[in-house]
């Protein structure tokens, strides 16, 4: 029985690499039929979408550009931290970034890494950021389970995290 289920395998692996080549062949020819007519509507539809990427890609890098030059210039002038960070706040958006530093969020799970687990509330460490239009996490924030006997000590600020006490 085993040399039968060899062959079985040995069958399908070689019919799934014929298909996988007949795919292919498939893609190719579309493509070739795409290029020599290009009056259909297939064609003209991938032509309208890789002008309309090429518009964008354009677009976001002269956007990308003239924020690093606002950067370099209130560094160079000697813009303090708060200048810095308003014109970043600007920047997130600008490009329809949301922040989220609710440690309750529906999502949580998918948003935040956790990185320490003492049983107690949940605690953003770093928030996490996800693009409004798309729902796509460009980056996870962290989030703890703090042990809820222990207060951190210090003051207000010192209990916040580094990047709530700037707002």
């Amino acid at each position: 029985m085993t040399k039968r289920w060899r062959e079985l395998r040995a069958a399908v692996e070689r019919i799934t690499g014929q298909i996988d080549q007949l795919d292919r062949r498939t893609e190719k020819m579309e493509v070739i039929l795409m290029v020599r007519e290009p009056t259909t509507s297939v064609a003209a539809d991938a032509y309208e979408g890789l002008r309309k990427q090429v518009v964008t890609a354009v677009t976001d890098r002269m956007a990308h550009l003239a924020q690093l030059v606002q950067l370099d210039a209130a560094l160079t002038a000697g813009a303090e931290a708060d200048t810095v960070g308003k014109l970043a706040r600007g920047w997130v958006e600008q490009a329809s970034l949301e922040r989220i530093v609710d440690p309750e969020h529906p999502q949580r799970d998918l948003l935040f890494e956790m990185v320490e687990d003492l049983g107690g509330r949940h605690e953003v460490l770093e928030p996490a950021y996800v693009d409004a239009l798309t729902g796509r996490v460009i980056r996870r924030g962290s989030i703890r389970r703090a042990d809820g006997a222990a207060e951190r000590p210090g003051g207000p600020d010192e209990r916040r995290a580094p990047w709530e006490v700037t707002q």
